[in-house]
This record gives C-alpha cells, structure tokens and sequence, in this order.
C-alpha cells in the first residue's frame, strides 16, 4: 500500500502564471514526442524509445528558446510517463486485449505534481 499525502499550494499570481505556463510546456512536450512515436509507429520505421528522445532535448531547446528555461529534469520526467504509456500500451497489445494507442493530452493533464 502506498501511502500519498495532498497538499493543496495556494500560489501568488505570479508563481501560478509561471506554474501554468511549466504545465503547458509539459503537456507540448508529451503532445510532441507522441506524435513522433505514432508517426513511426505508423510507418513501421525503427521504433522511436525515451532514450532518442531524451537526447533530442538539447536541440528541441535551441530550437525553441521558450523551452529553456525550463529544467531538464521535468521534460525528461514528462518523456518518462509518455515511455511508461507506451510500454503499458505494448503489454496490452502482446495480450490481445483491447489496447488502444496513448492519447494527445488536453489543457489540464498536467496540473498536478510529483
């Protein structure tokens, strides 16, 4: 059993402005990667894993300087849950149970933390 504890952060307005611009980053990112993965998946190319994409990070943030300011670890963190998605997906789909590809995030996935 694991044990989790709530707490609900009563931010300023400028700590929520920033707060739900990082979501909005996060939930782009994910949206992003995702449409990688199914377009290769798609066109049965070599299959696209965390580890390619983790290391496309650096020139995704030079890129689009929006995206530097926000810290490796949390876009890393964001790959992971898209991983994670994909490999529950494939377990699913080994299974031939009814698995269904991840689906795009809308505004509001990413609010809560870690």
């Amino acid at each position: 059993m694991q044990l989790t504890q709530q707490i609900k952060i009563k931010p300023a307005t400028a700590q929520e402005v920033v707060l739900n611009t990082l979501s909005e980053k996060c939930r782009l990112i994910y949206n992003f990667a995702l449409k990688e993965r199914k377009e290769a998946f798609k066109n049965k190319l070599k299959g696209i894993n965390y580890i390619k994409q983790q290391n496309d990070l650096p020139e995704l943030k030079t890129k689009y300087p929006e995206y530097s300011w926000v810290y490796s670890k949390v876009l890393q963190y964001t790959l992971r849950i898209l991983d994670a998605d994909y490999k529950s997906f494939f377990q699913l789909y080994k299974k031939d149970k009814n698995a269904k590809l991840p689906k795009f995030k809308g505004k509001k996935y990413f609010t809560t933390m870690v």
